[in-house]
């Protein structure tokens, strides 16, 4: 057999496995009134801008086929909102399933899907048996009141962890491979999620891909609250190539990232000086990560004007991919633990210094 002939057959073969395997039909109404739309449909992970599944509206109607090689997570979006106003509540999820029919309906904002798909079916469940439950509280909560808010957005999280537990399903996997690919850092429900992942869904749909993205995901070395602190290389202020451990290894810490070119995260380093004074005696240790590009000429400008107390480290260019690990380009704060552990990602100076507040009066 010839090079020729080897060639052509790899051809042939790549061509048969990424041919799609699954195909749904989509059927498609605009409710008579609703603004005009510009509808794209992609899949999880894509740019919707990059998409070619544009279905165009005729006289409140439309219909295409969307095809994937396995059972993934879709979108459909107003997109013509999206680039108009920058934002849109119009959008919504579905599954493509082989076989199965999906009608969509866009009334006024909000998208109504159904699906004959039985992944879709089973998601699907679980979001209206957690509409009727926690809707009626919602709608009567003040929307000042933040520390209702947010008991009431953790009794939701975590009714949603145990409907998983309990309800084996395909969305799952796919939800997290999602939130793993767009990890941000304050992202507090993807240790819990992973710990169900590895107790109940390594063995669910074993050959579907989402497996392997997850695996790639956490390869990654995010940095996620509830999880341990994955130790990176980085270079000091003077260019010194060092390991994040040596600043944090075996005590209480502070990280700061910030950027020279990111006023609110100047602002925010400024603030935190106060309260690193405060505690820093009593066992508080605190290091920043700079998200520089070209030079640190304005790093070094920023560090001495400020005079920042702490050790100032950065990556320039992303050399490390630092940022990335952390889910940030430029502003958020990570509390680690002495064993190591990411015990908050405080949203603001003020919610971390109640944190610290908390620890050194538990601690005293």
């Amino acid at each position: 057999m010839n090079k020729q002939t080897i060639i052509t057959i790899l051809l042939v073969l790549a061509a048969l496995t990424s041919k799609a395997q699954v195909k749904s039909h989509v059927i498609g109404s605009v409710a008579e009134g609703t603004t005009p739309v510009e509808l794209v449909i992609y899949r999880d992970g894509e740019d919707p801008k990059d998409s070619k599944l544009r279905p165009v509206v005729k006289d409140g109607h439309f219909e295409c086929d969307v095809e994937d090689a396995q059972i993934e997570r879709w979108h459909i979006v107003d997109f013509g909102e999206v680039m108009e106003k920058g934002m849109t509540s119009r959008s919504e999820a579905f599954f493509v399933e082989d076989g199965a029919t999906i009608t969509i309906r866009l009334d006024g904002d909000k998208f109504d899907i159904q699906s004959t798909g039985k992944e879709y079916q089973a998601w699907h469940a679980m979001e209206q048996e957690a509409e009727a439950k926690f809707m009626p509280a919602y709608e009567k909560l003040d929307e000042n009141d933040d520390a209702a808010m947010a008991e009431l957005e953790n009794e939701y999280h975590q009714w949603t962890l145990d409907y998983y537990k309990t309800h084996p399903m395909l969305g799952f996997l796919l939800e997290l491979g999602e939130r793993l690919n767009g990890f941000h850092f304050n992202d507090t429900g993807l240790a819990p999620m992973l710990g169900i992942y590895y107790r109940q869904y390594i063995t669910l749909h074993p050959k579907h891909p989402v497996h392997q993205r997850i695996a790639e995901q956490e390869a990654v070395g995010y940095q996620i609250c509830g999880r341990k602190y994955n130790d990176y290389d980085v270079r000091t202020i003077d260019g010194q190539q060092v390991r994040a451990s040596e600043y944090y290894k075996g005590k209480l810490t502070l990280v700061i990232c910030w950027a020279s070119w990111c006023s609110p995260c100047i602002r925010d380093a400024c603030d935190i000086i106060p309260i690193y004074n405060e505690y820093h005696n009593r066992g508080l240790n605190v290091f920043s990560l700079a998200h520089e590009f070209k030079s640190t000429d304005a790093m070094r400008k920023a560090v001495g004007r400020h005079a920042f107390p702490w050790p100032c480290l950065v990556d320039l260019d992303d050399e490390f991919g630092v940022f990335r690990k952390h889910g940030t380009q430029n502003s958020a704060l990570f509390l680690i633990d002495c064993d190591g552990t990411i015990i908050a990602v405080p949203n603001s100076v003020e919610e971390l210094e109640q944190q610290l507040q908390k620890i050194f009066k538990e601690n005293k």
